[in-house]
């Protein structure tokens, strides 16, 4: 039997969020928001190329430094970012429409007469200076600020130069954020060119003390050696310079404390139980939002003993079907062992939703817990549709499939759906992007989806998928988590 009241908890787990948003669009709720420890590194203003899958929270951050409660809280919560409290930043691309940058089909546009170095300087320069310093007002074109910039290069320059001198002089630095890249073109030539010419910028801007670039990336989008291949390129996209944004299992349920601990419902009940039982109390910090307690935060045997509380120890009546803490995360990664916190959220949500396998002992019951990880699958599946069109037509055919499998299987599923006609046409239409290795035939298609976390090798060569995108896409495997029919 749960020490925690069963009604209340179970309300607290329905307050989670659907995670169907548009990352990036609005900011999360001030008591929701977590800073992980892990996400210190990423956010400081010398990281400059932040590395991060779909869902991993670059969106998110590049939305949550743009305002200024927000530095300051993730200041406070963590000492290694005490730096954020003396910045202030801007946004030099994103998915939402702004003044400080083109749009795609205006990049478009741009990129026939100017090359992208010269287009993301004017862009950086723009958000830096203002319309004042700039020279221009901010309803001039695009195409007439770079037209501004480049002959007048020399002069902003100096500008620039100079409050990069006065930043520093008051110890403060001004970052220009980069996120969404992916959506600055529909071609792979022009985006490859974008990303380029970015990374260029971003190697000039190392010799300024106070201004900075922090660009948000997908992993896949570094892949292509085109995209570094200049004077000290490689150094741009280098492990000490590339910072990974990723979600480890404490982090993880650190961000299901964070929402139970502040939830409208429910929420005092946790706080109380955890304070009770665990010896966890909390302290509400001066935003109003509740801090969670030290031990629970960065122990993962407290985190451990606290979710058994929620949910039961095992995935059934002993030890040989799993620990259910470790049980939820193992089933969510992709095939690089990356975990979206919005998959992770979602599928407890749903388990809550659950009425079929509701436990009065519990507030969740472990079988639930598998009904989750089906509707995180859905929901990273249709994530993917809206970034790659071109996926659904390689593994819709493979519905119905046990993996793993070998390679060849799968080939010949593609072959009697003329797959390679049907991946054309979605090229030719210009819709999004199309496989990056496309030209090489079926291996270059697996190693795309190898690079995306969607196919697993294995070592006798067969082809795993992992549960997070093998349930919602159809595919069975044995005594695996029921797919999505």
């Amino acid at each position: 039997m749960s020490v925690f009241p069963v009604g209340a908890l179970r309300q607290a787990f329905l307050a989670l969020p659907e995670q169907q948003h548009q990352s990036g669009d609005k900011l999360i709720d001030m008591q929701y928001f977590y800073v992980p420890s892990s996400h210190a590194k990423a956010l400081q203003p010398d990281s400059m190329l932040v590395e991060g899958i779909r869902g991993a929270g670059k969106s998110e951050w590049w939305l949550e430094l743009q305002d200024p409660e927000r530095r300051r809280l993730v200041a406070d919560l963590s000492p290694r970012s005490a730096e954020l409290a003396n910045i202030e930043c801007s946004a030099g691309f994103g998915q939402t429409r702004s003044d400080n940058y083109p749009s795609k089909k205006i990049l478009s546009q741009l990129l026939q007469k100017s090359d992208a170095q010269t287009i993301w300087l004017t862009i950086i320069f723009w958000n830096i200076l203002g319309e004042r310093d700039f020279g221009l007002a901010s309803n001039t074109l695009w195409s007439e600020k770079i037209s501004h910039f480049q002959k007048q290069y020399e002069r902003l320059e100096r500008k620039l130069v100079q409050i990069d001198r006065k930043l520093d002089q008051e110890k403060r630095k001004h970052i220009v954020l980069f996120d969404a890249l992916e959506r600055t073109a529909d071609d792979w030539k022009s985006l490859k060119n974008l990303l380029r010419g970015l990374l260029q910028v971003t190697l000039e801007f190392r010799s300024f003390k106070a201004i900075r670039l922090k660009i948000f990336v997908r992993p896949d989008m570094l892949e292509d050696p085109y995209v570094y291949s200049f004077p000290d390129g490689s150094k741009v996209i280098s492990n000490n310079n590339k910072v990974p944004l990723e979600w480890n299992k404490l982090e993880l349920y650190n961000l299901l404390w964070q929402y139970l601990g502040n939830a409208p419902q429910g929420g005092k009940e946790f706080r109380d139980i955890c304070k009770k039982y665990f010896n966890q109390p909390w302290k509400k910090h001066e935003l109003g939002v509740w801090i969670i307690p030290d031990d629970m935060r960065k122990y993962e045997n407290v985190q451990q003993e606290i979710f058994h509380q929620l949910v039961g120890k095992w995935m059934g009546a002993n030890a040989r079907r799993g620990n259910t803490y470790t049980w939820l995360p193992n089933h969510l990664g992709d095939s690089h062992g990356k975990v979206s916190p919005r998959s992770f959220l979602a599928a407890l949500r749903q388990a809550a939703l659950d009425e079929a396998v509701k436990d009065h002992r519990f507030p969740l019951h472990y079988q639930a817990l598998k009904k989750g990880v089906q509707q995180a699958s859905q929901i990273r599946v249709n994530e993917l549709k809206e970034d790659y069109r071109w996926i659904e037509v390689l593994i819709n055919p493979l519905q119905g499939m046990s993996v793993p499998c070998e390679f060849d299987a799968l080939v010949e599923r593609w072959e009697q759906n003329t797959i390679k006609d049907k991946l054309q046409y979605i090229d030719e239409e210009g819709i999004r992007l199309p496989p990056s290795r496309l030209e090489q035939g079926y291996e270059g298609l697996k190693q795309d989806l190898i690079a995306l976390g969607i196919f697993q090798p294995m070592h006798d060569g067969r082809i795993n998928m992992p549960d997070v995108y093998r349930v919602g896409y159809g595919l069975r495997r044995k005594g695996g988590v029921m797919p999505v029919k």
